[in-house]
C-alpha cells in the first residue's frame, strides 16, 4: 500500500515531482539574463544557416470547411411512455404480490429486463405458445434486444396465444392493475388471447387506488382508465371522484412481470 508519510509512495513521488517543477518555474526569472546568452550561443551553433534565396511554403492541413460553423439538423423523436419516479413508500411490491396472487394472478419478480424476457421465453416453451402479441414499442425493444420472437411474421392478436403489454399502475392495497387505452384496453375484444402478460417496473407502483387514479389523471388527461380486478364480481364500470373508471373485462389468466429496473422509453418513431 502506498503511503504519503514514508516519502516513497506513489502520491509522495507525484508530490515531489510537482514541487520540483514549481521550484524550477520560480527560479527561472532569476537566471533569465545568463540563460538567454547561453541559449543564443547554443542556437547559433546548432541551427543551420538559411540563404535568403531559399523559400519555404507552409501548407495547413486544416481545411477552411472543417472549421466553418455548420447547422446540424436535429431529429426529435416522441417517446411512447412518460417518465416515472420511484415511489417513496416501501414494500409496495410485496403488498401487491400478496393481494394479486390471492386473487388468482401469477406474479414473477425479475432483476432486470433480460431476466424478464428469459422467464417469458421459458413460459412460452412450457405452454407451447406459437406467438406472444405486443403493442408498445418498449416491449418490442425488449424483444429485439434479447433475441425473442425475431422473424415472427403473419401473427395478429386473433391468432396469438398470449398478449403482453405495459401497464399504468399496480395498486398495492388491492392487487389491482390500472391500464390506459394506449395499452391493453383491447382486453374487451372477443379476440383477445387467453393469457395476458403485463411487464412493468417499480416506478409504476402505488399504495392506494385513489393514488393510482390521481397519477393517471395527471399523466393522461382526457383518457379513461380501466382496472383489472381478478376474482371480482363487479363486472360494471364505476365512478371515482366523479371520474368514470372502466372495468377491464377479459381473461382471468394474468401474469405480472415486475422488473427491478426502470424500463426505458422507446425512441422508435
Amino acid at each position: 500500500m502506498f503511503t504519503e508519510e514514508t516519502g516513497t509512495g506513489f502520491f509522495a513521488k507525484m508530490k515531489s515531482a510537482f514541487s520540483s517543477s514549481e521550484k524550477t518555474t520560480l527560479e527561472e526569472p532569476m537566471n533569465n539574463d545568463s540563460s538567454a546568452e547561453e541559449n543564443q550561443t547554443t542556437t547559433a551553433a546548432s541551427s543551420p544557416v538559411l540563404d535568403s534565396s531559399d523559400s519555404y511554403t507552409y501548407t495547413s492541413r486544416v481545411s477552411d470547411e472543417s472549421v466553418t460553423e455548420k447547422e446540424i439538423p436535429l431529429r426529435t423523436v416522441e417517446v411512447t411512455a412518460p417518465s416515472y419516479n420511484l415511489p417513496q413508500e416501501k414494500d409496495l411490491d410485496i403488498r401487491f404480490a400478496t393481494k394479486f396472487i390471492g386473487a388468482g394472478g401469477k406474479f414473477i419478480f425479475c432483476e432486470n429486463i433480460k431476466e424478464a424476457i428469459e422467464n417469458l421465453r421459458m413460459l412460452k416453451a412450457e405452454n407451447k405458445w406459437s406467438h406472444v402479441f405486443c403493442w408498445e414499442n418498449e416491449v418490442k425493444d425488449a424483444f429485439c434486444d434479447n433475441n425473442f420472437q425475431k422473424g415472427a411474421i403473419g401473427f395478429t392478436i386473433e391468432n396469438s396465444d398470449a398478449a403482453i403489454s405495459l401497464c399504468e399502475t399496480l395498486i398495492a392495497d388491492d392487487g389491482t392493475i390500472v391500464l390506459n387505452p394506449k395499452q391493453a384496453s383491447r382486453r374487451r375484444l372477443h379476440c383477445f388471447p387467453k393469457t395476458h402478460i403485463i411487464i412493468t417496473d417499480l416506478a409504476h407502483l402505488a399504495g392506494s387506488e385513489s393514488e393510482g387514479l390521481e397519477k393517471f389523471a395527471k399523466l393522461n388527461k382526457g383518457e379513461l382508465p380501466s382496472i383489472i380486478k381478478l376474482g371480482s364480481c363487479n363486472n360494471g364500470h364505476f365512478y371515482d371522484k366523479q371520474r368514470l373508471i372502466l372495468n377491464s373485462e377479459g381473461t382471468e389468466d394474468v401474469y405480472v412481470f415486475l422488473v427491478d429496473e426502470i424500463i426505458p422509453p422507446s425512441l422508435r418513431p
